[in-house]
């Protein structure tokens, strides 16, 4: 049992800073008693090297991943696998996994440190935390993996000049903030050879879904049959409330389910962007389910 009094004197002190425990040593302690100002630090075999600390009336406990380059393994190249995780701890978050503060620290190209925090209840048990601990390193791997093996790339498409551009650089913005991989059309480089459909459905055939911004006339209205109509791609059409490019596409939102449109106010328009993808990831799911119920070559 670790006696807080005397760790917070020799805090204080500056002698121990942060302070290095087991998760025996942990399983032993009442952490809703622990004081702030001090840190714990775990660090041992085959359980995340994890700082912990309070604040307030929770329990942080910020999780590293330390990858050496040197002894990596994975089919990934370790900045891809790093990359990943980074966007798993986005979108677990999104999903409302109580994740923050994700960063990765590389000074050089041998060791690279991904680290995300874990907010609990001061009043959570030792048991669960270090339960909680645990399942989220084991999620984030998990995830960072299903992002590489699937893609989680989103084409955006719409005007592309002037204000139309900025707008479209927005939307790609906050789907970064989300952990997804957006491209823009218009920055993707050309190939020689390649026409303007063929590039749009190379982008729009490895995407998980697209996104259309339909507030003003572009060449999207062109782009839209071949990709949404004949390639089939989930796709999310945001448009500002009072505008529209057409009106030829209103009455497929309801024939087609793998379309929908989402229309944002200025103020709204986050909002509704977070509506508009996790409509898309729900689109996904229930119909990868349908699928595996009734294909039989899928069961």
């Amino acid at each position: 049992m670790l006696d807080f009094d005397e760790l917070k004197q020799l805090t204080k002190e500056g002698l121990v800073d942060p302070i290095e425990v087991s998760t025996n040593d942990l399983m032993d302690t009442d952490l809703s008693t622990l004081p702030e100002g001090i840190s714990l630090l775990i660090l041992e075999s085959y359980f995340p090297e994890t700082l912990i600390w309070r604040k307030a009336d929770s329990l942080i406990a910020e999780i590293t991943e330390h990858i050496y380059t040197k002894y990596w393994q994975h089919k990934y190249h370790a900045r891809v696998f790093a990359d990943a995780m980074a966007r798993a701890v986005k979108r677990l978050r999104h999903e409302n996994h109580p994740f923050s503060d994700v960063n990765i620290d590389s000074d050089d190209d041998i060791h690279m440190f991904i680290r995300w925090k874990l907010s609990l209840p001061i009043t959570t048990s030792t048991l669960k935390i270090i339960a909680s601990i645990n399942a989220a390193f084991d999620l984030v791997w998990e995830r960072a993996n299903l992002i590489l093996e699937n893609s989680d790339s989103v084409l955006i498409l719409g005007k592309d000049t002037g204000d139309g551009l900025e707008k479209l650089r927005r939307i790609a913005s906050r789907l970064e903030d989300l952990g997804y991989y957006p491209y823009v059309i218009k920055e993707q480089p050309d190939r020689i050879g390649e026409s303007t459909i063929q590039k749009v459905l190379r982008f729009a055939l490895s995407s998980k879904f697209i996104v259309v911004e339909n507030s003003e006339s572009s060449g999207h209205l062109y782009e839209i049959p071949h990709v949404t109509k004949m390639a089939e791609c989930v796709t999310i059409v945001l448009q500002q409330e009072g505008q529209g490019a057409t009106w030829m596409f209103e009455d497929a939102y309801a024939k087609y389910k793998h379309w929908k449109k989402f229309t944002y106010t200025t103020n709204m328009f986050e909002a509704e962007l977070k509506k508009a993808v996790q409509w898309a990831e729900n689109f996904i799911q229930e119909f990868g389910q349908f699928q595996k119920d009734t294909l039989p070559w899928l069961e």
